[in-house]
């Protein structure tokens, strides 16, 4: 019998419920051939939905090319101008070359997941979506971010479009009928960084100390460009933070209807419709985060660029973490602190279901990694790696890995020794349990007056680094730095005490101390410390308690007052619900308000007071969360009021969606009927989308709508379905889970989540 010490059990090194058996281990895949530059002409044709192409490859072979494309039309394949022997199977093009040679494809391309032609009203928008696999599906490429080259596209369109692609415009002219565009990117990049956007444009221009910032918006739309308008800012923090200017001559931001998200194309962004809105929204929503966010990927992901899937969290973890020091740099500490802790909740709603490594290479489909241990995860790991070195160490750090690597292909130790040779420390430590195990640390904390006691209860490593400890004691505070062990004690005496109070460290700490004690720290000032506090209150129930988080919706940060709102729903009590009635500002935290009133069911008192916000409020999103918790407190009679509001005008129809959910929520035979007759029906994507997530709750009666809704043409609504069909538990939906994951021209992030759905039933 083998014995396995703790820190080495499976559990550590592959994570919990993450494995299935479909998975494969995955390398890096990088060719016996070398791709020295890449030139397309594309005409773009809307109307037809399709592009004719020309691409001219200039290789270095020993005996054959392999390039990925998806369902071409190839006419023609030329070596140096000349027949060449090829095969093609409809995903792989295999040319047979030796030497330094030029070689031309000639194809036809229908639309596809990965470029999307979308008609709205009199003109179409064209747009590459993303990656991982999207690029094949319009250029014929070597479809592994580990090979970079350089690249030109010469784009045709009918007049009026307009082209726009990577790297610089270096010429436009025009014929009779065709606009011509010819941009060039003289930096190699991946191949899934290649972009194009076809439309009629509101263009905007500005400029930072000689790049230029080009702003495309729908036409019609151009207002929307001040939602943008962090761009300027954030280009000037990052360059100065990472000590390495921005690394191009233009930074494209392109808003499409037919995008999701956003997805950082070296030097031409493309950005979600959803990013632009009114002054009514910006009370609860703003752009920042997916600027600032998308514009970190030109350093971190499209500069330096992970080698393989495997070590995507070196792209998107670091473009979630320096999102989060820009709202440091520009809303201040307590929204930066407070981003990082949603963050945290993000990820444990993930955790909940699996954990894995953050580098892994135990995938079926690459997007599988692209989850919440990459992303708010990966950007705590990255936080925490700053506090351990100091922000000083930590920039010396980043701005040696970009220089160091810059127009290369990397893998996460290429980072670790980067970050060694500048600090000079040693941080295989670090890595090893942040990034190449499982889990996170989990802290009880208790303290009785005279001594601390903090226990790590996590399953996984045990971690050993330094951290503060606050200790308040008749109003003075004190910091101490400790070292943590598996159980460490301290002795000091105080009124409360607080761990880690800035933040510095990814962990759940579970703050076990009397309440007394705990009255006492929701009064800190480190929201830190008072968020600890919140949580640990809700385990009482009497009137001290409820009074605290109640003076707390008076008086603090927005964040903390949403947090106390959350806080009183737990408890649920009559007197929580009488704290609850009450409006606070700003909007962001009234949200919290009434999203704990849907804790209360089937209470009348808590509807009408919703009712009465929503004949009162202006917020889109307040209004929005105060139909969903109608709907979950469940009183059949207001049913009305929550149709009412079906239809009604709001930033991304969060209104009308919130209906459809709040229906669901009830559960009826009429609300199912306006479910189905309204949403399932609607020609808006967003609805459809809603229709599609919440159908389940109305049990097998909307399996019928569901198998539909899983073949409709927008990848949201097909997505939500497949979310609703998985969470229905019921294994006679096993065989259009199937049908979803070896639909191979299927959206992977589809794919992903019917994999994951099919094995859970397939195994219960």
């Amino acid at each position: 019998m083998n014995f396995i010490p703790k820190n080495e059990d499976p559990v550590v090194r592959l994570g919990r419920n993450y494995v299935l058996k479909e998975h494969e281990l995955n390398y890096p895949e990088i060719p016996d051939f070398k791709v020295r530059h890449e030139s397309f002409e594309l005409y773009v044709k809307p109307e037809q939905e399709e592009i004719e192409g020309v691409a001219a490859i200039d290789v270095e072979s020993n005996g054959k090319i392999t390039l990925d494309a998806n369902h071409f039309e190839i006419s023609a394949v030329q070596v140096d101008g000349n027949p060449a022997e090829w095969k093609y199977d409809g995903r792989k093009l295999i040319v047979k070359v030796s030497g330094k040679r030029k070689v031309t494809i000639r194809y036809r391309v229908k639309a596809s997941q990965g470029l999307r032609f979308l008609k709205r009203g009199e003109f179409y928008e064209v747009g590459s979506t993303g990656e991982v696999n999207n690029a094949p599906n319009w250029l014929p490429v070597v479809n592994s971010p580990g090979v970079k080259c350089t690249t030109e596209k010469v784009v045709r369109v009918p007049k009026p479009y307009v082209a726009v692609s990577n790297g610089s415009l270096v010429k436009q002219w025009e014929d009779n009928e065709s606009n011509y565009f010819h941009w060039v990117m003289d930096k190699p990049h991946s191949a899934y960084l290649n972009s194009l956007a076809v439309g009629v444009f509101d263009r905007y221009h500005d400029e930072w100390e000689g790049i230029s910032l080009e702003f495309y918006l729908p036409k019609g739309f151009g207002e929307f460009h001040k939602n943008l308008s962090a761009t300027k800012d954030a280009v000037s923090f990052f360059s100065e933070y990472t000590g390495v200017k921005y690394p191009y001559k233009k930074y494209a931001q392109v808003v499409l209807f037919g995008m999701r998200g956003g997805m950082e194309y070296i030097t031409s962004t493309h950005l979600t419709w959803t990013t632009m809105h009114d002054e009514i929204a910006e009370m609860d929503f703003s752009s920042d985060s997916l600027v600032s966010h998308e514009l970190a990927h030109q350093w971190f992901g499209d500069l330096v660029t992970t080698k393989d899937w495997s070590n995507i969290w070196l792209n998107e973890a670091f473009a979630s973490y320096f999102q989060a020091l820009y709202f440091l740099h520009s809303k201040g500490e307590d929204e930066f602190v407070y981003d990082l802790y949603r963050k945290l909740q993000d990820y444990l709603v993930e955790y909940a279901k699996y954990s894995r490594p953050i580098v892994t290479r135990y995938y079926k489909f690459g997007e599988e990694l692209f989850d919440r241990h990459t992303y708010p995860k990966g950007a705590l790991v990255v936080h925490t790696l700053r506090n351990v070195l100091g922000d000083e160490l930590f920039r010396k750090g980043i701005k040696h890995y970009l220089s160091k690597h810059s127009f290369s292909s990397v893998d996460t130790e290429d980072f670790r020794k980067a970050m060694e040779e500048a600090s000079e420390k040693d941080l295989t430590w670090f890595f090893d349990k942040y990034v190449y195990s499982a889990n996170h640390p989990i802290f009880n904390l208790n303290f009785d007056g005279e001594k601390v006691v903090i226990e790590q209860v996590q399953d996984g490593p045990e971690y050993n680094h330094t951290i503060e400890l606050k200790v308040v004691n008749r109003g003075e505070k004190s910091i101490k730095k400790i070292e943590l062990k598996r159980v460490t004690e301290v002795n000091v005496e105080g009124d409360y005490v607080c761990l880690d109070p800035k933040f510095s460290h990814i962990a759940v700490v579970n703050d076990l101390q009397e309440e007394e004690r705990l009255l006492e720290e929701v009064r800190d000032e480190d929201i830190k410390c008072v968020i600890n506090a919140i949580n640990g209150l809700t385990k009482f129930r009497d009137g001290k308690a409820i009074s605290a988080l109640n003076s707390l919706l008076l008086t603090s940060f927005w964040g903390v007052k949403y947090e106390a709102a959350l806080a009183l729903g737990k408890i649920g009590t009559k007197e929580a619900l009488k704290a609850l009635m009450i409006r606070v500002e700003p909007s962001k935290a009234m949200r919290g308000v009434v999203k704990a009133l849907g804790e209360f069911k089937f209470s009348r008192e808590a509807a009408e007071f919703l009712v009465s916000v929503l004949e009162q409020e202006r917020s889109y999103y307040v209004k929005a969360e105060a139909i969903t918790s109608l709907g979950k407190i469940g009183l059949p009679e207001f049913r009305e009021k929550i149709a009412s509001h079906f239809g009604e005008r709001s930033h991304v129809d969060v209104i009308s969606t919130s209906v459809i959910e709040a229906l669901a929520y009830l559960g009826d035979e009429e609300s199912f009927n306006f479910v189905v007759e309204k949403g399932v029906k609607s020609n808006n994507e967003l609805i459809r989308a809603a229709s599609a997530r919440h159908l389940g709750k109305f049990g097998k009666k909307a399996m019928h709508y569901l198998k539909s809704l899983v073949k409709d043409e927008s990848a949201a609504v097909r997505g939500s379905a497949v979310s609703s069909l998985g969470e229905m538990g019921d294994k006679s939906v096993v065989p259009i889970l199937k049908e979803v994951v070896d639909n191979e021209d299927e959206d992977g992030r589809l794919r992903v989540s019917a994999l994951r759905y099919l094995s859970t039933l397939t195994q219960t």
